[in-house]
């Protein structure tokens, strides 16, 4: 397992599906019932591949690939109606969780910075009994550009009082390490619930 200094931050921001929690195959479960309910196929490898897009950038990527989605809004709403029929069942990676709670435990200050909806987020948090640990929640709501662009990370360590250099990014996929990156943040790359890789800001 990848050995990292934790404790020379002062705050740790997570990504939330795909890196604390155990949700992309109810996501994409989620998004190809509504597709075939617009009388189109989707290629799981897609959703994985677009993690930390907005759930309306998504939709608009069908709609460029031609397929017939329809009005987005009303795609991400049935989208997020079936991903949330099934939410209580989503679980955290353990070892994630830990390093959560034991940053938080440490004085360390804790944010979420996440492509997904804030009801999604917030019941998340509630749900896994996490609304103590998390200092700021940061959610596609909260943002203009979505990852690889910075700014919800950028927003997030803001409302922890933080700069970039403060920070350290976890996050499972490529656009949010992107991400990190840009917004000049340290990062490490989470792959089901393990640290894997560490990418030092430039």
């Amino acid at each position: 397992m990848l050995s990292v200094d934790l404790n020379k931050y002062r705050g740790l921001i997570f990504d939330l599906d795909g890196t604390l929690l155990d949700s992309m195959p109810h996501h994409v479960r989620a998004w190809i019932q509504t597709a075939r309910e617009h009388g189109f196929e989707i290629d799981p490898k897609l959703i994985y591949a677009w993690g930390g897009i907005s759930s309306q950038d998504v939709v608009r990527r069908f709609i460029d690939m031609g397929y017939p989605a329809g009005d987005v809004d009303l795609f991400v709403k049935r989208k997020v109606e079936l991903y949330r029929e099934h939410i209580n069942e989503v679980k955290l990676f353990a070892p994630i969780e830990k390093i959560l709670k034991d940053a938080h435990d440490r004085g360390q200050l804790i944010a979420i910075a996440s492509g997904t909806q804030r009801v999604n987020g917030e019941d998340t948090l509630r749900l896994h009994h996490l609304e103590k640990y998390v200092d700021a929640l940061v959610c596609a709501d909260d943002v203009t550009h979505h990852k690889p662009h910075p700014e919800s990370f950028l927003t997030a360590a803001s409302k922890l009082g933080l700069s970039n250099e403060d920070c350290l990014i976890f996050e499972d996929g490529k656009l949010g390490i992107e991400a990190a990156l840009a917004g000049g943040f340290d990062c490490v790359e989470v792959q089901e619930g393990e640290m894997i890789k560490f990418y030092k800001s430039k």
